[in-house]
């Protein structure tokens, strides 16, 4: 996945959404059906929203590409600076999620 391929997966997630369910994408015991539900109920996207956001988020961590992304998300001005934060963290290995 290059620099491109992974910015228009993280334009199709959210850069708030990534980071708030970061730990459900990277479970790999999770499937992507509970996931998508997760989100559903919690966030009311709609199925289709669901299954994309998922499959983006899933296929970034496994091109090995999730700290890339944390990093980008961490230097973001568009998004609140929480969610910078915790990306930071995340990004230095520190799950305080």
């Amino acid at each position: 996945m290059n620099d491109q391929q992974l910015d228009r997966n993280l334009k199709s997630i959210g850069k708030e959404c990534f980071v708030t369910y970061f730990k459900y994408f990277a479970d790999s015991s999770l499937s992507n059906q509970y996931i998508a539900r997760r989100l559903k109920t919690e966030r009311g996207y709609t199925d289709h929203a669901c299954q994309t956001r998922t499959n983006h988020a899933r296929s970034i961590i496994k091109a090995g590409r999730a700290k890339d992304a944390l990093i980008i998300i961490s230097q973001s001005k568009n998004v609140p600076m929480q969610i910078r934060e915790k990306a930071r963290a995340l990004a230095a290995g520190k799950d305080h999620a």
